[in-house]
């Protein structure tokens, strides 16, 4: 069974959300936290295979149709980016989302509604991502505020002049010393950049992770640990 365990509702009354929610399960501590504003819910689905109808129906209208400028808004909210994220590319195409050439309304994002069947449709190849997504059930809860403490530290950072580009690889010495940024690209998918992170630089030997994992993806540990093996090898890095 596929649970989404937490979500956070605030501004409504118990009274209002046991009538608009009656199939949820609320936790324990339900009453004390309605007391603070915030509600937090345990949905449950007992079908791995769609989105939790207790989820869904937080971003549907009186006429069970899906806001999908809403859903969008909120994995966008939570790290998550539908245009850039594989992981969603079936849901895109299925529902002819293109960045460009739609409107855009400020924060909130494609304007867009379809019926609940073809978003059920459209999202069938996605549905556990988007169940921990919009359920704010990632490896970082509240990625909004995450994200403003990595922005203080960039701009912190930011007038910080001193030092010297390294010489000894030309590579390395030719690069703008006044670029600055940071990119963070979570175990869950959840992005964010600040900065000048689309300039091509150079990674030098951190290719070799990189260049290690996709192979072990691409062929498997047992192929790849033929060729390759664990044991330092005993000469210079840039000897070969």
């Amino acid at each position: 069974m596929q649970t989404v365990p937490e979500i956070n509702i605030t501004g409504v009354s118990n009274g209002d959300l046991k009538s608009s929610y009656p199939d949820l399960k609320l936790t324990p501590s339900i009453e004390d936290q309605m007391m603070d504003g915030i509600t937090s819910l345990t949905i449950s689905n007992d079908d791995e295979n769609e989105i939790s109808p207790s989820l869904l129906s937080l971003f549907t209208d009186d006429d069970d149709n899906v806001l999908v400028h809403k859903v969008l808004a909120q994995l966008k909210k939570n790290g998550i980016k539908p245009f850039m994220d594989v992981r969603l590319e079936s849901m895109m195409d299925n529902l002819s989302i293109d960045p460009n050439g739609l409107f855009i309304q400020s924060e909130i994002g494609v304007k867009k509604v379809v019926t609940l069947d073809e978003f059920k449709i459209a999202t069938k190849d996605c549905t556990f991502i988007l169940n921990q997504a919009l359920s704010s059930n990632l490896i970082i809860p509240d990625f909004a505020a995450f994200s403003k403490e990595i922005k203080d530290i960039y701009d912190t950072l930011k007038v910080v002049k001193g030092g010297k580009n390294a010489d000894y690889i030309p590579q390395l010495a030719r690069i703008n010393p006044n670029y600055w940024g940071i990119s963070i690209c979570t175990v869950d998918g959840q992005r964010f950049s600040i900065g000048d992170c689309d300039i091509p630089f150079c990674i030098q030997s951190c290719s070799k992770a990189l260049n290690y994992a996709i192979n072990v993806a691409e062929h498997g540990q047992a192929f790849v640990h033929n060729y390759l093996g664990k044991e330092p090898s005993g000469v210079g890095f840039n000897q070969i």
